[in-house]
């Protein structure tokens, strides 16, 4: 006992490494739920700054000083378009984030049939089976897998069976149906409902964002720069205090919200232009990218219309046009993958290597 005490303290004594504090802060829920909170907080308030901001200068500085040149109904259609685009960007990040896509435990519990006749009418919420006990219900052998080869693993965490490409997210702290990634921006899970919102969302991102960057920069460098101001001028800060201080040459307040705009425009064109074809990949492989990054062995023998399809419902193109989802729902379930199978032959593999 002696012994054990001294080696307890000793353990509690010893020095933490820098490993060690990293590895604490990581695997801290705390800090986990801050990152996960933080985010989107300063991406929803950069989004109502910048929106209303964006469609303002456009139709009061860019659009009549740019193309002044144009006669009014080409800047009526120009200023129709600028105020499309901001409502897209609008509606398809508030569908990204209230179109649930993961799978709540409820107390119900319907009796477990075959897979075809369990799912034949789905219903939004999946349900925990446990026994009195709190023990998992085994699945019988007969329906563990079906004719895709996916296995139904059991969720220690949520206490309920996951179907096919279904994982659990640490940080949403819920099992996600088809769960894509976890984006930071929007601060929800990616997954099987609101992945189309997504990728949507991140085209006119980027549209607007690199468009809009390159018009306000060149409003900027026509009409004040180097007329008017230095170039160190049109650095925020600097900017910002040249509004809040100047006295001859004070700068406008449009200006300095301009120059901010630049900035912003292109940081989310960029990162829009990137994600965006990131998922038309992804999509028209007919994967995902968790798939990807955990070498999870799937095949796909879909076309990539088919796979389109599968994310986006019929007529896909038109969703970028509109949000269709009421009028083209998505073909599959969420739970059943037609043409979509697991590679044995890559199992094989990694376990011979």
């Amino acid at each position: 006992m002696e012994n054990d005490v001294v080696l307890d303290i000793s353990d509690q004594q010893k020095p933490q490494t820098l490993m060690d504090k990293f590895r604490d802060h990581y695997n801290d829920q705390a800090v986990d739920n801050r990152v996960k909170l933080s985010a989107p907080r300063w991406v929803r308030g950069l989004l109502i700054f910048q929106t209303p901001t964006q469609l303002f200068m456009f139709h009061y500085y860019i659009i009549p000083y740019l193309f002044e040149d144009y006669d009014d109904w080409t800047q009526y259609y120009l200023k129709v378009l600028v105020t499309f685009t901001a409502i897209q960007c609008v509606v398809n990040y508030i569908c990204t984030i209230l179109y649930d896509t993961s799978m709540s435990n409820t107390k119900d519990r319907p009796d477990i049939q075959g897979l075809s006749d369990r799912w034949e009418n789905p219903p939004d919420h999946f349900v925990s089976l446990l026994n009195h006990n709190g023990c998992a219900i085994p699945i019988p052998e007969s329906e563990e897998v079906d004719d895709s080869g996916f296995l139904w693993k059991y969720c220690e965490i949520c206490k309920i069976y996951q179907p096919p490409r279904t994982h659990h997210c640490n940080l949403c702290k819920v099992c996600i149906l088809k769960r894509d990634h976890h984006c930071y921006m929007v601060g929800k899970c990616i997954g099987f409902k609101n992945q189309r919102y997504f990728v949507v969302l991140t085209f006119y991102v980027a549209a607007v964002g690199l468009v809009s960057g390159c018009f306000q920069f060149k409003y900027l460098q026509v009409f004040y720069y180097p007329y008017s101001y230095a170039w160190t001028d049109f650095i925020p800060p600097i900017a910002l205090y040249r509004w809040l201080f100047g006295t001859v040459d004070a700068m406008s307040l449009h200006v300095c919200v301009m120059i901010l705009h630049v900035y912003l425009e292109f940081m989310f064109g960029v990162i829009g232009f990137f994600y965006f074809n990131s998922q038309i990949a992804i999509i028209a492989k007919g994967k995902t990218l968790y798939e990807l990054t955990k070498s999870v062995p799937v095949r796909n023998f879909n076309s990539i219309n088919r796979n389109f399809r599968s994310v986006f419902g019929d007529f896909w193109v038109l969703n970028f046009l509109f949000p269709m989802q009421v009028i083209f729902r998505q073909r599959d379930d969420g739970k059943t993958w037609e043409g979509i199978k697991v590679d044995h032959n890559a199992n094989l593999q990694g376990k011979t290597n």
